[in-house]
C-alpha cells in the first residue's frame, strides 16, 4: 500500500481509533497479572503507537515526503555517469595525435564525407582536431564544431594554406581565447567549378543538405563531436561568408552561431552561379538573409559580420542586416577602416572570429549523467 493518499490516512485513523476504544472496553476485564496483563500492555502500547503513526502519516501525506515503503526503508535513486562514445576514427589516430601534441599543435586529418544529397558524390574534407582531443583528461568529452566554408573558387586546403587556420587555432586555444574545438573544412565546390552559393540548386546538386546534414552525420560518427545545435557554428569568407550566414539562418536547429568574413546579405547571380533557383522568387527570397530577417520569424542564433569600409558591399549588407534584426536573432558587426577583399585581411580577422564563437559554443563536455536510467526530454510542441 502507498504511504500517501486517502485510503492510507483512513486506515490509520481507523486503527488509531480502535486501539483506545478496545483499551477502554477491556481494561477492567483483563487482570493485572498473567497473560491478560500482556494484553493490557499490548493495548496500551498499541494506542500510543497508532496515535504516533497517525500523526506521522498525516504529516507525510501533507508533505508527500515518502510515497512507498521501499522509499521509507532506504531505497535510493541511481545516478549513472556516462562516458563519451569514441569516434570510429579515434583508434587509428592515437599515435598521430600523441606525436602532434608533443610538437605543440593540433592534428589535421582528411575524411571522406559521403552524400545522401541529390547530385553529390563523396568528397573529402579536412578536419582539425585540437591537441586536447588526444589528451587523457579529455578522452570522455565531446567537442564543439565549427564548419568552415571556403569562398568560390576554393577548397578545404584554402583554409589550411592561404588562411593558416590550424596555426591560428593552435595559438588561440593555447592562449585560452578559444575553446578546444573541432574545425571541419568540407568541400563546398561540388558542381564542377560552378558557384552554387551553398544552396539546393534547382535541377542541380543539393549543397545545402550536404553541408548541413551529411557533414554533421559524418563528423559525429568519426569523432567525439557534440551533436547539439549549441555546439555547432559556421564560419566562411567571401561567398563562404554568405553561405555561413544563410545556412545558420535557415537551420537554427543545427547551428547556434555563424561568422561571415566579408560575406554578403543576398545570393549572387552571375555567370559563375547561373540561375540557382529556377527563376523562383520565393526560393531566392528564402535563401536571402536580408529578406528572411525582414519577413520571417527571427531565428535564435547569433551572427558576427566582419567587413571593411574599402569593401563597400559587404559593409553595406552588414549594416542592412543589423537594421532588420529582431530578437532572438542577434547580429554583431566589426567594420575595419581599411582592407580589401583578400586573404591578408581574413587571416587577421580569424582570431577575432574564433574568440567570438568560443563565447557562444559549449566547451568540451562529458555526456550528462542519467538519473534512474532516464534523461530529460524535450516538451512536445
Amino acid at each position: 500500500m502507498a504511504l500517501t493518499g486517502r485510503p492510507t490516512v483512513m486506515l490509520a485513523v481507523l486503527i488509531a481509533t480502535l486501539f483506545p476504544v478496545a483499551l477502554v472496553l477491556f481494561w477492567n476485564r483483563l487482570r493485572a497479572r498473567g497473560p491478560r496483563y500482556v494484553l493490557r500492555t499490548v493495548l496500551l502500547f498499541g494506542s500510543q503507537l497508532s496515535a504516533i503513526a497517525l500523526v506521522a502519516i498525516l504529516v507525510n501525506d501533507a508533505g508527500n515526503f515518502y510515497t512507498s515503503w521501499r522509499e521509507l526503508l532506504g531505497e535510493r535513486h541511481t545516478l549513472r555517469q556516462l562516458s563519451a562514445a569514441p569516434g570510429n576514427q579515434d583508434g587509428a589516430l592515437v599515435a598521430r595525435l600523441a606525436e602532434d601534441r608533443r610538437r605543440g599543435h593540433g592534428t589535421v586529418v582528411s575524411l571522406a564525407i559521403p552524400s545522401t544529397s541529390r547530385g553529390i558524390g563523396t568528397y573529402r574534407a579536412l578536419v582539425y582536431l585540437p591537441a586536447q582531443y588526444g589528451m587523457a583528461a579529455y578522452q570522455n568529452r565531446t567537442f564543439p564544431v565549427v564548419e568552415l566554408i571556403a569562398g568560390s573558387p576554393g577548397t578545404p586546403q584554402t583554409w589550411t594554406h592561404s588562411l593558416a587556420v590550424a596555426a591560428k587555432l593552435d595559438a588561440e586555444i593555447k592562449a585560452g581565447r578559444s575553446v578546444p574545438l573541432i574545425a571541419v573544412m568540407p568541400t563546398q565546390d561540388v558542381a564542377g567549378g560552378r558557384d552554387t552559393q551553398c544552396v539546393d540548386v534547382v535541377g542541380g546538386p543539393a549543397v545545402d543538405h550536404y553541408l548541413t546534414v551529411d557533414v554533421r552525420s559524418a563528423i559525429t560518427r568519426a569523432y567525439r563531436a557534440n551533436s547539439e545545435s549549441s555546439a555547432w557554428a559556421l564560419m566562411g569568407y567571401s561567398s563562404g561568408g554568405f553561405c555561413a550566414t544563410n545556412l545558420a539562418m535557415r537551420h537554427p536547429d543545427y547551428f547556434s552561431s555563424a561568422v561571415s568574413l566579408a560575406g554578403y546579405g543576398r545570393p549572387a547571380h552571375d555567370h559563375q552561379t547561373g540561375e540557382l533557383f529556377g527563376n523562383s522568387t520565393q526560393l531566392r527570397n528564402l535563401n536571402t538573409p536580408l529578406w528572411r530577417a525582414k519577413n520571417l520569424p527571427p531565428p535564435d542564433i547569433a551572427l558576427l559580420l566582419i567587413a571593411s569600409r574599402q569593401d563597400p558591399q559587404t559593409a553595406r549588407d552588414a549594416r542592412d542586416l543589423v537594421a532588420e534584426a529582431v530578437s532572438p536573432l542577434s547580429v554583431s558587426t566589426l567594420t575595419l577602416h581599411h582592407g580589401g577583399h583578400n586573404f591578408e585581411v581574413w587571416r587577421a580577422e580569424e582570431p577575432i572570429a574564433f574568440a567570438w564563437l568560443s563565447r557562444r559554443l559549449t566547451g568540451p563536455l562529458a555526456p550528462p549523467p542519467l538519473l534512474d536510467n532516464m534523461e530529460p526530454s524535450a516538451a512536445a510542441q
